[in-house]
């Protein structure tokens, strides 16, 4: 088991981002990279693929190495939408994913106004709830893995350049 943890670890994340070390981006950009592909890609609404295409855009970061990141983490977001959901319910107070499906459609016919305006709050709430988590995520995992590709980088005699 732990050997195989190893091998894809390896497979799917050392050998691609030393790839990445090769073209000449830094372990300082690939961190950065590294890190908000992992936090746009759980965030609980569509479109991670495009924030992180703005991100590397704007930031000036490896669009390869953030989508490769943000597509790996895309079964946790799948997982991680349900909970930011439920937090953002408890906190509104408005529970949209109570029921069946078959209760939601027929609200919608009664009250479609008031069931999307439920909708759109609770999203807006899950997605501040993602970004008050996201930050202080962001930071630690930019923190934990710069030395990792500074390693990575001195160990494969990769130039450490910005």
């Amino acid at each position: 088991m732990k050997e195989t943890f190893r091998r894809i670890v390896q497979t799917w994340l050392i050998v691609p981002f030393t790839q990445f070390l090769k073209t000449g981006l830094s372990p300082n950009k690939l961190a950065q990279s590294f890190s908000i592909g992992i936090c746009f890609g759980i965030m609980p609404l569509p479109g991670s693929t495009l924030t992180c295409t703005i991100a590397a855009v704007a930031l000036k970061l490896n669009f390869g190495a953030i989508q490769l990141i943000n597509y790996m983490v895309a079964p946790l977001q799948l997982i991680l939408i349900y909970p930011f959901l439920k937090a953002s319910a408890y906190i509104t107070g408005i529970d949209i994913i109570a029921g069946s499906g078959s209760a939601l459609i027929e609200r919608l016919k009664l009250d479609t106004l008031n069931v999307l305006s439920e909708v759109g709050i609770t999203i807006g709430v899950a997605f501040i709830l993602w970004l008050l988590i996201s930050i202080p995520l962001g930071i630690v995992l930019f923190k934990v893995s710069l030395p990792v590709f500074n390693r990575i980088s001195v160990k494969r005699a990769i130039p450490n350049e910005e």
